[in-house]
């Protein structure tokens, strides 16, 4: 059977569509650097690279939210090292107040430093970040601790007073894990962890403890200052145990923080797999799709000029 003018015309143009309609494919790719810009490049493809787009999308949320617990926890150790650093300080006070050979002004002296270091205490358990109280729960705009009379010493009966909440922060790190972020002074400060208002056994009230040496100082009092030591003791234990549950919290951050980056570096892969176009081999493509392309234009123009004259 005879191939007519028309039919050759046809298949030119045909030719001609789809080698322009894989040009342009080529083109975008190599523009965009992927091979998949549009559902018809490669139906397949669509469903594992939503997938991982929105893998990467929660792996990018609970980095954040990692980042954000870890500088929280950061800020907290921070206030948490001062106080500790507070109680080492106001040890060596009471120690070297319980020598016999001291005068009853050499311990007015320690007392106004005790005094000093109790004022240090309650304005590191108030400490603030980006306007936020740290140690008042959920109460964030509300200041945790304050004197029970602004005019110190007062008693060394609940001298402080907790204005804040027993409220736990919890922060999702991975997909059904919540960590508690926040830690509320009436627990490491007043030995008051379930905030009924009264200390837990085993626990102490830290500023009736710094208080009550700084009453005995100012009375002359060494035995006084000698029977807190124990308290003191406990008062340092009690932040230090609050400071390493953080700490360890800390590392989990970090653990969390380092699995979710390599998730994302898995799915950036498994994504880049189905999307992204390898340049090299794009381009090759894209050259040879041109020289075809020019080839097919050149074939058409030599064909349209024939006519029957062509033939006689």
């Amino acid at each position: 059977m005879k191939a007519t003018q028309t039919t050759t015309y046809r298949n030119l143009q045909f030719f001609l569509d789809r080698t322009t309609t894989k040009l342009q494919q080529l083109q975008m790719q190599a523009a965009t650097g992927k091979k998949l810009n549009l559902p018809s490049d490669d139906p397949t493809a669509i469903s594992p690279v939503l997938s991982a787009r929105t893998q990467i999308q929660n792996a990018d949320r609970y980095t954040e939210t990692i980042q954000t617990g870890l500088d929280r926890i950061n800020n907290m150790d921070g206030y948490l090292d001062n106080i500790q650093n507070t109680l080492i300080r106001i040890k060596e006070i009471s120690i070297a107040t319980i020598n016999g050979t001291l005068s009853s002004s050499d311990r007015q002296t320690y007392a106004d430093e005790v005094g000093q270091l109790r004022a240090s205490l309650l304005d590191d358990s108030n400490a603030q970040a980006d306007g936020r109280y740290m140690f008042a729960g959920f109460s964030e705009k509300t200041k945790p601790f304050t004197a029970t009379n602004p005019a110190l010493p007062v008693s060394s009966t609940n001298p402080v007073i907790y204005n804040g909440d027993n409220g736990v922060q919890q922060f999702e790190i991975s997909p059904n894990e919540l960590v508690d972020i926040n830690l509320t002074g009436n627990a490491f400060m007043l030995g008051d962890a379930d905030n009924d208002g009264a200390t837990d056994p085993g626990a102490v009230d830290i500023f009736s403890v710094v208080t009550s040496i700084q009453e005995a100082l100012e009375a002359n009092d060494p035995a006084a200052v000698s029977a807190q030591m124990d308290n003191l003791d406990t008062a340092a234990n009690q932040v230090s145990s609050y400071r390493s549950k953080k700490g360890n919290l800390g590392s989990r951050l970090e653990t969390a923080q380092s699995h979710m980056s390599q998730i994302k570096i898995d799915m950036e892969s498994f994504r880049s797999r189905y999307e992204d176009a390898d340049i090299l081999q794009t381009i090759t493509s894209l050259q040879q799709q041109e020289q075809s392309y020019q080839a097919a234009l050149d074939v058409t123009g030599r064909v349209s000029k024939l006519s029957i004259l062509d033939y006689l």
